[in-house]
């Protein structure tokens, strides 16, 4: 309630006044990361939130983004995520392919970049890959100008090797978004600031010209006519995702041929594809491009040396984490991957299972035989599906939308290139249907059995869409049964990372087979904007 009621206010603000006061909509972004220092075939691990004026999560936007950018600029990946109360979590392993040097993580939002390219937030890491052929790397990696890291100065709690703990030092009634990290304390110490990067202040240089994306991420694009005479309004355009073949999105262009998506829930596939539904072929489709923030913006860090008994920290852990990876398929972490939806209710929807009409051998033969409602007509070449719904008047469309293996069909001549004994099912829906904002007198849908089908359309464009990442649950051994992992080497820095809407909890993990002095931190906000950070010691000997 609380969302919808700002929203309404926000859109009012739009509609009415025609400006908006940043001030009242600002939104920000904090980040955390679970190590400075990275070797290649480590595992980053980060949590956002996203953060209003008083540092409560932010009700405007529900999509995020974390780019990792290099020294010099290059992107080396984007991740997007569907924020959930304004905060995720998410991960990146760390390939041989990175050179050795600093790194940049940046998050934002859409909203964000939409008032500055300049609203961003970052934290910097230092990557090292001690695979590289590069002898300078190695050389530059040996001279002394940067101490080692310390321990804490007090007597810490001894625990043993594989032993369960279960730490209730932090617990309190605080409820809000936060992460509790437990790992090794890292021996290589960088001049990189905290595991936290703070919001930085978010400024208001552009007008604002696009809605944040509150319900899903937002995809737009306008077409280009070919012809002046071609109206632009009212043109239907089809989202369609490879990844789920029941799921369409259709929408209509404005008066400048204008269009856009809301994704309430991401697509599962990375090559999605639109489609223009017309009969005319002279229109083409440009999507926009997302908004970057301005990298230029990013210091860049002075060159960093390291003392020469560090090579031997590095080798500990680049030993360390091939034998982990080794056990990738005992050991990987649990992803909870979307259930791909229908976007279509299949309880509208009369279902013929055609391996039950084997004794046709035509679309043509079936529709006259099978279904009662359905039939065809053939005039001048050209071959188009009807229905009995008697007593509707249809003056909007009077086709069915068609679909096969999730294709819109626009010329119904595509559906007898379709091999009868290939065909699996068809659905049909008689009565009048609103997909988007478009009205068709029902519905028509084939599956094949293969869900090859590729009809003759050329008014369909693909598009490069970042699959959002997926929520995981790292990996967690259970050391109950000792003999079921007592021949599984257990080399793990990383004990615990995990998020949590609650402190009124212990933190409970087991440790490994690596010793030294770990950290316990927790960071983020209460659901009163009070930000939260706490941190012990213990070792493992």
């Amino acid at each position: 309630m609380k969302k919808a009621t700002l929203l309404f206010l926000f859109l009012y603000q739009i509609l009415f006044s025609q400006t908006i006061d940043w001030n009242l909509y600002k939104e920000t972004m904090a980040l955390q990361v679970n190590a400075k220092t990275l070797i290649t075939g480590e595992k980053l691990r980060y949590s956002l939130y996203c953060l209003q004026q008083n540092n409560q999560a932010s009700e405007l936007s529900k999509v995020a983004y974390v780019k990792c950018i290099d020294a010099s600029g290059k992107e080396i990946f984007v991740h997007k995520h569907y924020l959930d109360k304004g905060t995720a979590s998410g991960y990146f392993f760390i390939p041989t392919e990175l050179k050795t040097g600093t790194y940049h993580l940046l998050t934002y939002t859409q909203w964000m970049l939409s008032a500055s390219p300049l609203n961003f937030t970052s934290n910097e890491l230092l990557i090292i890959n001690p695979y590289q052929d590069n002898q300078n790397e190695k050389i530059r990696f040996d001279t002394t100008t940067v101490p080692s890291s310390t321990s804490p100065e007090i007597e810490l709690k001894n625990y043993s090797k594989r032993e369960a703990i279960t730490f209730s030092d932090f617990i309190t009634n605080e409820n809000g978004n936060f992460t509790i990290s437990v790992r090794k304390k890292d021996a290589i110490n960088v001049p990189f600031g905290s595991l936290f990067s703070f919001p930085n202040p978010a400024s208001n240089s552009n007008p604002i010209t696009l809605l944040p994306e509150a319900k899903g991420e937002l995809i737009s694009g306008k077409i280009q006519r070919l012809d002046s005479l071609l109206p632009l309004e009212n043109i239907g355009i089809a989202l369609l995702d490879k990844g789920n073949k029941d799921f369409i999105q259709v929408t209509s262009t404005n008066n400048k041929g204008q269009f856009h998506f809301i994704l309430a829930r991401p697509l599962h596939s990375s090559r999605p594809f639109l489609e223009i539904i017309s009969e005319n072929e002279n229109y083409t489709l440009e999507l926009d491009s997302k908004l970057q923030p301005e990298i230029l913006a990013i210091k860049q860090a002075p060159t960093i040396y390291l003392e020469t008994n560090y090579t031997k920290e590095i080798e500990k852990r680049a030993i360390a984490s091939q034998i982990e990876n080794a056990y990738y398929e005992i050991k990987k972490d649990s992803t909870f991957q979307p259930k791909a939806l229908p976007s279509i209710n299949p309880n509208y929807l009369e279902v013929f299972p055609v391996e039950k009409y084997n004794r046709f051998t035509s679309l043509k033969e079936f529709i006259t035989e099978v279904p009662n409602q359905v039939y065809y007509t053939e005039k001048n070449d050209q071959f188009k599906i009807h229905f009995r719904n008697t007593g509707v008047q249809l003056e909007l469309n009077e086709n069915p939308l068609t679909l096969v293996d999730g294709s819109v069909i626009i010329n119904p001549n595509d559906l007898l290139k379709i091999e009868y004994n290939k065909i699996k099912s068809i659905a049909i829906n008689i009565q009048p249907y609103y997909l988007g904002n478009k009205l068709y007198s029902g519905l028509f849908i084939i599956h094949t059995s293969d869900g090859s089908f590729e009809e003759s359309s050329t008014k369909k464009w693909n598009t490069e869409y970042i699959v959002p990442l997926y929520k995981q649950q790292p990996y967690v051994p259970d050391y109950k049964d000792k003999a079921a992992l007592e021949r599984i080497p257990d080399y793990r820095t990383q004990l615990l990372w995990q998020q949590t809407t609650s402190l009124n909890q212990p933190i409970s993990f087991y440790t490994s087979d690596v010793e030294g002095t770990y950290e316990i931190s927790i960071y983020g906000y209460t659901n009163e904007g009070q930000f939260v950070e706490k941190n012990s010691f213990f070792k493992v000997e």
